[in-house]
């Protein structure tokens, strides 16, 4: 995957992450962010906000992270999250990306993005 996703395409959610531990940079595409982080005019009528649903899919993922960690190392780690949209529960899959932040600085960072972005970004 081409990790020179222009980061200003991404929503940089590494404060929340920093609260729940993790240190590295994490982004969540825009699609991610508009699609499933935003919350719908209904959930926003029962109370759901931004910060709250990037925190449920940071929990998820570093859940996953740390059973992935025991049995695998590669830098791909697929996940479901629990989010509602219409005011219905839906099954999300995820998957995050371990990498450098750009062409330019090695430093880490996680992109959480949709297998199909994914498959997309792969595919070019």
């Amino acid at each position: 995957m081409s990790q020179e996703k222009p980061r200003n395409k991404q929503k940089n959610i590494s404060d929340i992450a920093k609260e729940a531990g993790l240190l590295i940079p994490v982004f969540v595409t825009s699609s991610v962010w508009d699609n499933w982080i935003t919350p719908d005019q209904k959930s926003i009528e029962e109370g759901d906000d931004e910060k709250t649903r990037a925190t449920n899919v940071i929990n998820k993922f570093l859940y996953f992270m740390r059973v992935h960690r025991q049995t695998n190392r590669s830098n791909l780690i697929y996940f479901p999250v629990l989010l509602k949209k219409d005011g219905k529960e839906e099954d999300v899959q995820l998957m995050s990306h371990l990498g450098p932040l750009d062409e330019e600085d090695n430093r880490p960072c996680i992109t959480i993005m949709t297998p199909e972005e994914y498959e997309s970004e792969s595919a070019h």
